[in-house]
């Protein structure tokens, strides 16, 4: 097995036997260690990755915690790794039963204490975009997280995240949305260094969303040409000093009359001069403060023309056989629409005996040898009336029949 060196002595038979086994075993032991040693540290866990909060502590620990925590279980510092997770739970900073440290373990003794959580919103009534605050206030009083929920179809649903004061309140604001909201405070278990304390829920609060409400009214909805009226604005829920805008429709969109602004009850009063005709108006309340601009129903004001057109003029009656031809001038205005012609006798009271766009009319079918007196006046669109003509009177009359012939 070995060759002799030539200046030295063959080794004994049973020296070189245990010289075989001493080289054997150096090299096993080099084999087995290079299997044991880890090829790669261990994968980062999160406080999810345990199934209890135990389970967490115990890997915390031999991971090198509390003094190290390369994984980042122990949020807070205390030495307790992933304090939200469920039960069992173990507090201790050595392995149970004294493992990896050879003592006697180390549980603290935890004190359990209850927690009360109570939410307030103000104001609890809002006109969608206005602001209110939401304050949470948490006993006993300590700086925690706290988590706001609002209900959807039902359900609750996260809606804001917060972090009391060492005093143990805390206060956000937020915008009214469009539709009443249901809002409770909700608190996850939490661990002080030896104090535990509960997780718990407050009452739910409602934020009650105010429906807006902007309504338009007329003294009188039609006026004589050139008068005034007046319009009264109302909007609600009341914001004393919110702006008012009267508009009038305009074409294709609306033209500002007046901006005013309400009183403490809401109201708002304009006087209106309207043009000639009929028409539609309304009020806006603008944006106050985050409230959205909000919009009354239409309303009609007419405003109506009370100027007589002017008076026929040149009235003549030309009497003929049973009938009066009459005729006569007339100053035609914009808004002209018909002539009335008025008759009447010695024994019988006016009565309208046509009406007619010409500037002359044959009366028939009177009586002759009777007198008969006309008048003549102007109607406008809008129903004024003129002053009439002075009256005229004609005397129906029977032709004279010639002379006949003398008969022998």
């Amino acid at each position: 097995m070995f060759a002799p060196h030539p200046d030295r002595p063959l080794l004994e038979p049973s020296v070189r036997r245990q010289l075989a086994t001493l080289l054997l075993a150096t090299a096993l032991a080099s084999t087995v260690g290079a299997v044991a040693a880890p090829t790669a540290s261990a994968a980062d866990k999160n406080c999810s990755d345990f199934p209890s909060q135990k389970a967490a502590q115990i890997f915390f620990i031999k991971a090198g915690g509390p003094s190290s925590d390369p994984n980042g279980l122990d949020a807070d510092g205390d030495g307790i790794a992933c304090e939200s997770n469920p039960a069992p739970y173990y507090y201790g900073t050595t392995l149970p039963g004294g493992g990896g440290g050879g003592g006697t373990p180390s549980q603290p003794q935890v004190t359990v204490v209850s927690s009360a959580v109570a939410l307030r919103v103000a104001p609890n009534r809002r006109i969608a975009g206005e602001r209110y605050q939401i304050k949470v206030s948490v006993s006993p009083a300590i700086s925690r997280p706290v988590t706001i929920q609002k209900r959807v179809s039902g359900r609750w649903k996260a809606f804001a995240k917060a972090t009391t004061s060492p005093s143990g309140t805390v206060t956000k604001g937020f915008r009214a949305p469009r539709r009443d909201l249901a809002l409770r405070a909700v608190l996850t278990t939490v661990t002080k260094g030896s104090t535990k304390y509960t997780g718990a829920s407050s009452p739910a609060r409602p934020l009650r969303v105010q429906q807006q409400k902007v309504t338009l009214d007329f003294a009188k909805t039609q006026v004589p040409q050139g008068r005034r009226t007046r319009a009264t604005i109302e909007a609600s829920p009341v914001r004393k000093g919110r702006t008012v805008t009267l508009q009038v429709r305009s074409g294709n969109g609306w033209r500002t009359v007046e901006r005013t602004a309400v009183d403490r009850r809401g109201r708002a009063k304009i006087s209106v001069r309207p043009a000639l005709g009929r028409y539609a108006y309304r009020a806006v309340a603008a944006r106050y403060h985050g409230a959205v601009s909000a919009k009354s129903r239409s309303r009609d004001l007419t405003a109506v023309d009370v100027t007589p057109p002017p008076a026929p003029t040149d009235l003549v009656a030309s009497p003929g056989d049973g009938t009066v031809a009459l005729s006569w001038s007339r100053s035609t205005p914009a808004d002209f629409s018909h002539h009335e012609v008025w008759m009447r006798t010695d024994t019988t009271d006016w009565a309208l005996l046509t009406e007619t766009t010409s500037t002359s009319f044959l009366a028939e079918g009177l009586e002759n040898d009777t007198v008969y007196w006309f008048t003549v006046d102007s109607v406008d669109v809008h129903g004024n009336v003129s002053t009439r003509t002075p009256e005229v009177s004609a005397t129906p009359v029977a032709p004279t029949e010639p002379m006949g012939r003398l008969v022998r």
